[in-house]
């Protein structure tokens, strides 16, 4: 598999696969609101720059209750990625129960386009490659 790294920043790291044609974003640590939407930001703007239709979104790593920002993240954020070109979209659940629970909530929220919630980051990948 051919990944091309994009961005590495203290809470996330961002690859393009470019064998499969998907965005991977590997998030980790401890993660503020402002965190949460810069890194989205930045999802946005390289699904944009590689033309990227599926995101493997990898929140495995990451700890804490970020679900005041559901309603930004499924009506804001997720419509204009949609809008960019965003149809696939796999969500690997934190093993952090309260970050879990946020992803959850995000996701259900989400009004139009296909995301949906993984335990590990092979079912997700296995999901994203059936399209």
């Amino acid at each position: 598999m051919k990944r091309i790294k994009l961005l590495v920043t203290d809470f996330l790291s961002l690859e393009y696969n470019a064998i499969d044609d998907y965005l991977i974003a590997n998030w980790h640590g401890e993660l503020t609101n402002e965190a949460v939407m810069h890194g989205y930001e930045n999802i946005l703007f390289f699904l944009k720059k590689e033309h990227c239709h599926k995101l493997l979104d990898n929140h495995y790593e990451i700890t804490g209750l970020w679900s005041e920002l559901s309603d930004w993240f499924a009506e804001n954020w997720h419509p204009r990625a949609e809008a960019a070109g965003l149809e696939y979209h796999a969500a690997v659940y934190s093993q952090d129960h309260f970050s879990k629970l946020s992803t959850d909530k995000a996701i259900k929220m989400v009004k139009s386009g296909i995301v949906k919630g993984f335990d590990t980051v092979e079912n997700a990948e296995g999901w994203l490659n059936s399209f």
